[in-house]
């Protein structure tokens, strides 16, 4: 690969490693700062002090765009990949590499800089905020997560250079290819991700992810790789060199442990469906909740029934209390419903109990076989209530066509798969996908 984005805080050493790299190379070396201060004549501070960051975010924009082709090191401000269009721009034909270093070696470097604060905290608390909203999108772009601190420049760019901007990598046995794709495609691709869980050879991932990744420029392949256990699939995913992992049932729960770090969708839900590694540390997300949440926004305030109690249920809850929903819980084992109710402040009762409710939403596994039949009463399903199913496979499950053939308003799995499938895309490239595209590909 001859061209090279290097992403990351101000402090982690962009500029005098893009321009090693370069050189080394004997290829051009574009600092977009420095091309922001001579288009406009103006050094950095100047034109946050005169015209501010909407403006300075303004050039950027066109200063990145403007970037000629081919061989080359760029160099991007810290706040260059927040703009969607800068990430879709960077990630064509390019390795992105994410530099990083600790909180204490990034304020000893940024006090020597001129550079004004971006908020009104201190540097360090400055470095914290930035680094945790700034994370996430850094490592969805990055192809190569790496420290800088205590390290010399020249060994950076030797391990750039000795990786080419990618991730070592075997084939773990328990692989499982789709259509179109075997193992030697992935021997020179800069990105894997994978789907892991018990089964998953029934998850249409691999399908979109793949019809996905040539329209936004994304050098990478989508395999199945099933496990055992949530340890077995870190492992898998550490051999594979994987840079993320979508999670299916079982290993949602389980797989909060096997992490560094989760974030605080993760710590309130207590299940994930989202891994990112960055380096050797591995960062969990749940966009479950999202894809429950996006197609209920006009039943803000409604009471609602959750069917079941792992961690889909607790993805729906947490999506229904954001919506203001009056939330009430009912699960096969009753004590696992009260148990989720209690840790969200909400009711549990066995559901012969339940007369009514606005919002229905199946949260368990019954509907993926026919034979499942429906897991709520007949006599809670009447025009004017909807009913939304989180099972995806099949689209119609026995729940919705009883749902349907009663005049409920009814959600297809399929729509929560597709805004959480937006979502977690995010995480995992950097790109935002529109959801209207991923309902094309899914058909």
């Amino acid at each position: 690969m001859g061209r090279y984005v290097i992403i990351g805080l101000r402090g982690t050493g962009k500029s005098t490693v893009g321009r090693m790299l370069a050189e080394k190379q004997d290829i051009p070396f574009h600092d977009t700062d420095a091309l922001i201060q001579k288009q406009t004549g103006l050094e950095i501070p100047e034109i946050f002090s005169r015209y501010g960051e909407e403006e300075f975010r303004r050039i950027e924009r066109e200063v990145i765009a403007s970037l000629p082709a081919g061989p080359a090191v760029i160099a991007t401000g810290g706040g260059a990949v927040m703009d969607p269009e800068n990430r879709l721009l960077l990630r064509q034909g390019s390795a992105i590499i994410l530099l990083t270093a600790d909180q204490a070696t990034l304020a000893a470097r940024t006090r020597r800089s001129d550079r004004p604060p971006l908020t009104d905290l201190s540097a360090e608390d400055e470095i914290h905020h930035l680094g945790k909203t700034r994370g996430p999108i850094y490592r969805g772009c990055a192809d190569l997560c790496i420290s800088t601190t205590g390290e010399n420049p020249a060994r950076i760019v030797d391990q750039i250079l000795r990786n080419r901007g990618m991730t070592d990598r075997s084939i773990p046995p328990a692989c499982q290819f789709p259509p179109g794709i075997s193992p030697a495609d992935l021997r020179d691709i800069p990105l894997v991700y994978a789907i892991t869980g018990n089964p998953v050879s029934h998850s249409r991932s691999p399908f979109l992810y793949n019809k996905l990744f040539p329209g936004y420029g994304i050098p990478g392949r989508y395999i199945f790789l099933p496990a055992l256990s949530a340890e077995d699939a870190i492992k898998g995913m550490r051999v594979l060199g994987a840079k993320g992992l979508s999670v299916t049932i079982p290993f949602k729960e389980t797989m909060v442990s096997c992490i560094d770090e989760p974030d605080e969708d993760v710590t309130a839900i207590g299940a994930l469906n989202t891994v990112v590694r960055c380096g050797e540390r591995l960062y969990g997300h749940n966009t479950d909740w999202i894809g429950i949440r996006e197609p209920l926004w006009d039943l803000r305030g409604s009471d609602a029934l959750v069917v079941g109690a792992g961690g889909a249920a607790a993805a729906a809850v947490y999506a229904l209390l954001s919506l203001d929903m009056r939330v009430t819980i009912a699960n096969r084992t009753p004590k696992r419903g009260e148990a989720l109710a209690e840790r969200f402040g909400c009711t549990a009762l066995p559901l012969q109990e339940i007369k009514s409710a606005d919002l229905i939403i199946n949260a368990t596994s019954l509907g993926m076989k026919e034979s499942d039949g429906s897991p709520v009463s007949s006599s809670l399903l009447r025009p004017g209530v909807t009913v939304f199913d989180l099972v995806y496979t099949p689209p119609m499950t026995p729940l919705l066509r009883e749902a349907e053939a009663a005049g409920c308003r009814i959600i297809r799995g399929t729509e929560m798969f597709i805004y959480q499938a937006a979502a977690q895309f995010s995480l995992l490239t950097g790109i935002d996908p529109d959801p209207s595209k991923i309902r094309g590909v899914l058909g």
